[in-house]
């Protein structure tokens, strides 16, 4: 036997890609001002974003309890396609920003999300709960796991892990301070030596930041946000994944619901077909990234064969590649020498 069949085997990374960690970023509320105090340095350093959009109030002068932001305006759909364009996400944040009875359930999760989607002419995947974590209760959940949404974020300052339940992922609050429990400062490196070591995912938390913050519990400056993204840039160099929420989850089922099936594995050939098992069905972004052991030789002028077309692979350390594909159920891959 090719003491190389030996090693031969394929494996789904972590992350996209094959990174590290990542990291993303989300505005609850959807504020009309982030065109001019955060758009612009998402675009300096590539930085996508995502905005947790308040149902009724698309659009509207924000009057919402005693709300830090009454009086400053919500996007309308235009202002929202305009992100989706730039490629940032949208959420929803329910229809109220109140706190969820039983009885509201279809009024905060439905309505709203159906009444976003007209807005922006796109699906919303992501709930983000309004209020931090007394709006992730079961009944909250059981609802958007029955209409279809893909996850839930709240507010826990951790690092999300790539096992971690998809619909109560952790968000850290990037504020200038921030209350009981967390008692937590401002700090441009916060959590990343953290994702760093455990290959996290960070989701940083903010509202509007302005040239000052409007409350110090609420937000960060303008000048705080684009240190932040500047930190994560400079600090996850190669190693960092900067995406938008749903990308991270589309990725996360697609890996959950993924089975290899090894086809052929001899000297001259590794063939694999990879299928999925209930994946849900509104994963639309079906993307997986692979590392396969191969001799050598097959890393000169690396190539792998999706469904018998040949693309690039690229070369991780000797005998090591890695790829990534769009994967459909049924796909085949194929790892050969390429004069073979």
């Amino acid at each position: 036997m090719n003491k190389d069949n030996e090693t031969m085997a394929l494996r789904i990374c972590d992350w996209k890609y094959g990174k590290n960690w990542v990291y993303s970023i989300t505005y609850d509320e959807a504020l009309a001002d982030l065109h001019r105090f955060a758009i612009p340095h998402h675009e300096e350093f590539g930085i996508p974003g995502h905005v947790e959009v308040v149902g009724q109030q698309i659009g509207e002068i924000r009057n919402i309890g005693t709300s830090s932001f009454n009086g400053y305006r919500h996007m309308n759909g235009a202002e929202l396609k305009d992100l989706l364009a730039r490629g940032w996400g949208v959420g929803n944040h329910g229809w109220s920003h109140h706190f969820i009875r039983p009885d509201m359930v279809d009024q905060e999760i439905r309505l709203s999300r159906d009444v976003i989607e007209q807005a922006i002419g796109a699906p919303v995947l992501l709930y983000c709960a309004p209020n931090g974590i007394e709006n992730v209760s079961d009944y909250v959940l059981d609802a958007c796991r029955q209409l279809g949404y893909l996850g839930a974020m709240s507010i826990t300052d951790g690092v999300n892990a790539a096992s971690d339940e998809l619909y109560y992922l952790n968000r850290t609050p990037l504020h200038e301070s921030y209350e009981e429990p967390f008692y937590s400062a401002y700090d441009p490196f916060r959590h990343i030596l953290l994702a760093q070591e455990a290959r996290g995912w960070i989701i940083d938390y903010c509202h509007c930041p302005l040239e000052q913050a409007v409350h110090p519990n609420k937000d960060c400056s303008e000048a705080q946000l684009r240190l932040r993204l500047q930190t994560i840039i400079e600090e996850g160099g190669d190693q960092v994944w900067c995406a938008v929420p749903e990308e991270v989850i589309s990725y996360h089922l697609c890996r959950r619901h993924a089975v290899v099936e090894t086809v052929a594995a001899t000297a001259r050939e590794q063939r694999y077909r990879i299928r999925y098992e209930a994946l849900p069905t509104r994963v639309e972004r079906r993307e997986l990234t692979f590392e396969v052991e191969v001799p050598a030789a097959w890393c000169n002028y690396p190539r792998v064969w999706v469904n018998g077309v040949p693309q690039s692979a690229s070369v991780v350390r000797p005998r090591l590649l890695r790829t990534t594909v769009e994967v459909e159920d049924g796909t085949e891959l194929l790892f050969r020498p390429l004069t073979s």
